[in-house]
């Protein structure tokens, strides 16, 4: 959720957006980062001056540039002073990792130290949620009542029903809390995706398409591109995505593979997001980087067919995230390799 408050846990292949409120020990070896960086940061940084910097990692071109340096200066804040908000950013820090339990139980600390801490229960429903375990993460959801908002404390729980539930229920009983009122970027973002999984594609992006790309965090600008692509409109996701960021090596992989697929889709632009996602992919495989699983059975489901290594990540994305679109990508692969795709 960039989110002023809530938001969903769908595009963990991502990261997840902050969850701030207005009134989503492991030091990463030096090659770690694929995208390029010229980060200069301070010796010594402010909690404040942390949280602004890991908020601002959410938009595009930044959410794997700051990583390893806002990792390191925040195990050293936690092992000097673990309060509930450094306990909570470093969680962040190791949730983006996909270093579920450790999160979670750092996540907790900052619970046990401070049982109104709303970010908090925030982060630990969307990462119970993103792995299946839906009760837990309701939980978190009901522990926020009388903390925020009757619209945060309802997205956080119907975006969660909308998972193992019935989807069409959980977005009409969203909407009639919304009433037409003016709402936050992180219920936006919800009923975007839920209008998507239901394949009401106009509608989701009439719930999103007022909010300027630059403003987006990633795992919205996934989202605007997902549902442009099913939009047939392959052209206006070249055109905006590639003048998203000035240096494209910096895109993350999530939105270099929607050019790569809109390019292919278009035949007529050439193959140079297709070859940049193939070099991506190179790269992440000799790694076995686990962390972007969804994106590589993607690749080898859309752009690069090979229904072996598209069932392999498929499964490899399964093992860490259980939400309905996760499902769906095991299906696909299942199906494809089947030759039913």
């Amino acid at each position: 959720m960039h989110l002023p408050l809530y938001l969903p846990f769908t595009f963990i292949a991502v990261f997840l957006m902050p969850l701030t409120l207005q009134g989503a020990s492991f030091v990463p070896k030096d090659d770690a980062v694929i995208a390029t960086s010229n980060t200069k940061l301070k010796a010594s940084l402010s909690v404040e001056e942390i949280k602004n910097l890991l908020d601002n990692s959410q938009f595009s071109g930044q959410s794997e540039r700051l990583q390893g340096v806002l990792k390191t200066h925040l195990v050293k804040l936690y092992q000097q002073n673990p309060t509930s908000e450094v306990s909570y950013l470093y969680a962040r820090i190791l949730q983006k990792e996909h270093l579920f339990e450790q999160a979670i139980n750092i996540a907790k600390e900052a619970i046990d130290d401070d049982p109104n801490h709303v970010n908090s229960h925030l982060l630990l429903a969307n990462i119970f949620m993103t792995q299946g375990h839906f009760e837990a993460a309701t939980k978190h959801c009901i522990s926020l009542i009388g903390l925020v908002s009757t619209l945060t404390a309802s997205t956080c729980v119907l975006d969660i029903q909308s998972q193992h539930k019935n989807v069409q229920q959980s977005y009409q009983s969203l909407l009639k809390i919304v009433d037409n009122k003016e709402t936050n970027l992180s219920t936006q973002h919800v009923l975007s995706e839920m209008s998507y999984r239901m394949g009401h594609y106009k509608k989701a992006l009439s719930h999103i398409n007022h909010i300027k790309l630059s403003n987006m965090p990633v795992s919205l600008v996934v989202l605007w591109a997902d549902i442009q692509l099913r939009l047939n409109n392959s052209e206006h996701i070249i055109n905006s995505l590639s003048t998203l960021v000035d240096d494209n090596t910096n895109l993350e992989d999530a939105l270099l593979l929607r050019l790569a697929i809109a390019e292919k889709d278009l035949k007529t632009h050439g193959k140079k997001w297709q070859k940049m996602m193939a070099e991506r992919v190179s790269l992440r495989e000799i790694r076995q980087d686990t962390f972007h699983a969804s994106d590589l059975a993607k690749y080898y489901i859309n752009i690069q067919p090979n229904p072996d290594k598209a069932l392999y990540w498929a499964n490899i994305n399964w093992q860490q995230a259980k939400m309905s679109m996760d499902q769906q990508l095991l299906k696909d692969a299942q199906a494809m390799l089947r030759g039913k795709l």
